[in-house]
């Protein structure tokens, strides 16, 4: 009797690491997807940027800043994510959580500027027209 108890509640520990293994495979895809969209905010901004088809030296400077800082960010999130992910990992294993509070304020932070660089470069354009 004790030996199926032991085998269930080892079951139900087995079950629950593998619930958490793949919560954390599915929070590393979604700052993937996160990663590619704001890549992809980058690339958007440069194209629209040069179809509209007016140049002016600060929204010139605003788009190809916003470019390249999308860019930046998306690859060092994608490189973030990864390592977090590994960590997690880890974690899960040892049964031992730490939060991410490091992770989560800097992606704050540097998306935030991002978006007020697009704010800046929206006004400005508006501004010439």
């Amino acid at each position: 009797m004790a030996g199926k108890i032991w085998n269930k509640e080892k079951e139900e520990n087995q079950l629950r690491v593998a619930q958490q293994h793949l919560a954390n495979e599915r929070t590393y895809l979604a700052w993937i997807r996160t990663a590619l969209a704001i890549i992809g905010i980058g690339f958007l901004t440069i194209s629209y940027h040069l179809t509209i088809g007016q140049s002016h030296r600060v929204s010139d400077l605003l788009a190809v800043l916003i470019s390249i800082l999308s860019g930046v960010f998306g690859i060092g999130l994608i490189i973030t994510a990864a390592v977090q992910y590994l960590r997690k990992r880890k974690q899960i294993q040892a049964q031992n959580f730490q939060s991410s509070y490091f992770f989560v304020i800097w992606g704050s932070l540097v998306l935030l500027i991002v978006i007020l660089i697009a704010i800046a470069y929206i006004l400005i354009q508006f501004m010439v027209m």
